[in-house]
């Protein structure tokens, strides 16, 4: 039916065992994995935020599936330019594995060289901007010619990068909004639906499939990936508590992209409780409720959904979905 992948948690877990847990991902049978671009975690509680280009060159070395940078934010702490080179450079070491998806960012991870954290229109402008120019220095650096770019958020000297794969890494865009999204068909290789509804991520896979015919480009060439948060533990007191504890940011109901700091998402947490998650995100020891939405998603029409599993217990949730949940996909 379709391809299920793993989320790495990079926040919660060191980058050894983050390494490890790719590996035991694969060994269950989950089809790629992702590491997400962060710098804080949410919480001071997960504990870790290594960087990211380092952790998948070790990542990419224990595993033979493919892996991507995900939800990377082009702006002052990542230059477009930095970011096709290290992506070039691993999709160069390891040919035809690597991708990368583009998100607008959020001010936890992109604040922190202390520059001006623009509205979320502003954002949206910038990724696209973004997405053009790595995509022009992939071809120019391809063909062999330098490339220019003199943008309104980014600007490039000559330049190409001189190594170089075969086959550029494809660009995805990150999003879970209908507009970004019909942008990201005109403009992207693909689409990684993040934090969407059933039908929300209807809606999202309809805009950018749109997006795509409008340019001339055939939507069912393209990847459209899904990203699923679930909470799984072997009772389901422990799942529900561990969404409590560790994922709070499921049940704001308020865009979070401008919160700065992991200790001021803790203070807010304080005031979720179990039942502001009802219709979130799955929470269940249940493997059938969780294969449940996996299927829906697939049914809608996603080719592959990556599953976050948000509680502690990410070994046994590797056991448990490698038996229970991906024979049955």
């Amino acid at each position: 039916m379709g391809r299920v992948g793993y989320v790495v948690p990079v926040d919660a877990v060191s980058p050894r065992e983050a390494v490890d847990l790719a590996r035991m991902a694969e060994q269950a049978g989950f089809d790629g994995v992702v590491a997400a671009d962060t710098f804080q975690p949410w919480l001071p509680s997960l504990g870790q935020a290594p960087h990211l280009w380092a952790l998948l060159g070790a990542l990419a070395e224990h595993t033979s599936g493919d892996f991507g940078a995900g939800m990377v934010a082009a702006g002052d702490r990542h230059h477009p330019a930095a970011i096709a080179q290290a992506a070039a450079t691993l999709a160069a070491l390891h040919p035809g594995r690597h991708w990368i998806s583009l998100g607008n960012g959020e001010a936890l991870h992109e604040h922190v060289t202390g520059g001006y954290w623009p509205e979320p229109p502003e954002r949206i402008a910038r990724l696209f901007e973004a997405v053009d120019l790595i995509k022009k220095l992939f071809a120019g650096s391809l063909a062999g010619r330098d490339v220019r770019h003199d943008g309104q958020r980014f600007s490039l000297e000559s330049a190409r990068l001189w190594t170089m794969p075969e086959r550029p890494p494809a660009v995805l865009v990150a999003t879970s909004g209908p507009v970004t999204a019909r942008r990201a068909g005109r403009q992207a290789d693909g689409l990684l639906a993040v934090a969407a509804q059933p039908a929300q991520a209807e809606q999202v896979l309809e805009r950018f499939r749109e997006g795509a015919r409008e340019v001339g480009k055939d939507p069912d060439a393209m990847p459209a990936w899904l990203h699923l948060n679930v909470s799984w533990a072997s009772t389901e007191a422990d799942a529900a508590a561990a969404v409590v504890q560790r994922y709070p940011m499921a049940a704001m109901r308020f865009a979070r992209g401008d919160l700065r700091s992991p200790h001021v998402v803790e203070q807010i947490a304080r005031l979720v409780r179990p039942e502001d998650f009802l219709d979130r995100l799955p929470v269940s020891a249940d493997p059938a409720v969780h294969l449940a939405e996996i299927k829906a998603y697939l049914e809608l029409g996603y080719d592959r959904v990556f599953v976050h599993q948000v509680g502690v217990h990410q070994v046994a949730f590797l056991e448990a979905f490698g038996r229970d949940v991906l024979p049955h996909l």
